[in-house]
């Protein structure tokens, strides 16, 4: 599948974070070429915050403070320019927020691009408005050594929303879902719906923005999606009480499901060759 077809944040994100890098060289006059690449912080206050390490890999170079090379990078990031292209290529719908991305450098030179909740739920809406495609669907049903953790997952979400769409709470083909409350914040703040949109956006950056130099084990980033779909069931109600008196929380908890599910699919069929099965 062509990157052209879906996009990540982290696809937004590039053009912007290159066109900092080159007005930086160019203003040193610098003939460096260094990798330009970003991964996703691992901290828990940063949930949905990309790490650039730009500044390192130039200080060894210029010899000289990496929090100050962070500084002057900053400086010619064009915030502005990456929330209109947000607005322009993944929100579906109006954003009311003024504010989609902070930026900031930590003292040992790190770059911290912090996604907002209106960047987040941006993303989501387009996701789910824009199904990721499968290039080739496998019909093998079995196959050795892969944990029954991948399949169980994928039928078990396509069978959460077939009793959700039975119930009426979704209509049978999603295409959109209010992400953001009144006050412009994600509806989804339990810890658990946070890991797994982490995880929904790590997985999509693998799979169409991949760092050129590492090759994703995609066994391993299936498992982390299952796992991190599975405790956000285990703990995130759909069903009950939720259903009756939040029904706008458990349809955007449906709408995790479904891009979990749709990810697993793309995982399993194009990734390890394997057939995603809609029942066990």
């Amino acid at each position: 599948m062509s990157s052209a077809d879906y996009l990540t944040t982290k696809q937004v994100l590039l053009p912007h974070l290159q066109v900092a890098l080159n007005l930086y060289l160019l203003s040193y006059k610098l003939t460096l070429q260094p990798q330009l690449n970003v991964s996703w912080c691992q901290k828990k206050d940063g949930e949905f915050t990309y790490v650039w390490a730009i500044a390192l890999q130039l200080s060894t170079a210029q010899k000289i403070p990496a929090i100050q090379i962070a500084t002057k990078i900053i400086g010619m990031i064009n915030t502005q320019a990456i929330a209109d292209d947000i607005r322009q290529k993944l929100a579906t719908e109006n954003l009311a927020c003024s504010t989609l991305i902070a930026i900031r450098a930590t003292p040992s030179g790190l770059i911290y691009l912090e996604l907002t909740d209106c960047a987040i739920a941006a993303w989501l809406q387009y996701s789910i408005a824009n199904p990721p495609k499968i290039e080739k669907y496998c019909l093998q049903k079995n196959k050795t050594l892969l944990p029954f953790i991948l399949q169980y997952t994928h039928a078990r979400c396509y069978s959460v929303l077939q009793l959700a769409a039975r119930e009426g709470i979704i209509p049978p083909v999603l295409t959109s879902i209010s992400f953001l409350d009144s006050q412009q914040q994600l509806l989804c703040r339990h810890a658990a719906e946070q890991a797994l949109i982490k995880q929904l956006l790590v997985t999509s950056d693998n799979l169409y923005a991949p760092n050129a130099h590492l090759k994703p084990h995609w066994q391993k980033i299936a498992v982390a999606l299952c796992q991190s779909w599975q405790t956000f069931y285990a703990y995130c109600q759909i069903w009950g009480e939720v259903k009756r008196n939040n029904l706008d929380l458990a349809r955007v908890r449906l709408g995790l499901t479904l891009l979990t599910q749709r990810l697993l699919a793309v995982l399993l069929n194009d990734k390890l060759g394997i057939y995603a099965p809609t029942e066990l």
